[in-house]
């Protein structure tokens, strides 16, 4: 008998991969082996088998962004490589945003407030640390810092008015003007770590 568990990770790959729209139930029971009636006993509907799939997808990409910071210490290195991360996902989240709020909004309102919570609090720690251990200057505000860098992750890239996914040129500007304007709120020890952050994950963009 397949797991709960199981059909939930398979299925984020399978919406990830072919479109949330494109995945019917009848696709997820044939792949699963398993009984359509299988799948409306376990999660109701195919909303709420979206909207776990979908949140499970979110939460393993913040869990590698964890590993990938296990062994660094420096909570400016941290940001800089988290950062790279969620632009780095951003164009594929972005086109199933896209497909859930055109097909599927009420899922989308619900990870809306979860998900991009959770994005937006990991922000709101980085920039806090960053401030605290010297590496931004005490001025910054932080509210509105938060906001900008969010929005710019999760707007510029993953804007509803662009249907196709964004080009390459796209994505290393957003890279581009987000690393000057970060640079711009270092300290000058913040900006010794900044500079070799750039170098270590960006190539000096």
């Amino acid at each position: 008998m397949v797991q709960k568990e199981d059909i939930i990770k398979y299925t984020s790959t399978m919406f990830v991969e072919q479109g949330i729209k494109a995945v019917r139930m009848d696709d997820i029971a044939q792949e699963l082996s398993i009984s359509k009636r299988t799948l409306y006993e376990l999660f109701g509907d195919k909303e709420e088998l979206i909207y776990q799939s979908i949140r499970h997808y979110s939460e393993s990409a913040r869990i590698r962004r964890k590993k990938q910071i296990a062994d660094i210490e420096n909570a400016l290195e941290i940001m800089v490589v988290n950062l790279r991360d969620m632009i780095d996902v951003a164009p594929i989240a972005g086109r199933m945003r896209r497909n859930m709020r055109r097909f599927y909004p009420t899922v989308y309102k619900r990870l809306e407030e979860d998900v991009q919570s959770k994005s937006y609090e990991d922000l709101e720690h980085w920039i806090e640390t960053c401030v605290n251990n010297g590496y931004f200057e005490q001025s910054t505000n932080k509210v509105l810092v938060t906001k900008l860098l969010h929005h710019s992750v999760h707007g510029m890239l993953i804007n509803a008015l662009h249907e196709e996914a964004p080009s390459d040129e796209l994505v290393e500007m957003v890279y581009y003007a987000l690393l000057v304007f970060i640079r711009g709120l270092c300290t000058e020890e913040g900006k010794r770590i900044f500079d070799t952050c750039t170098a270590k994950y960006f190539n000096n963009i």
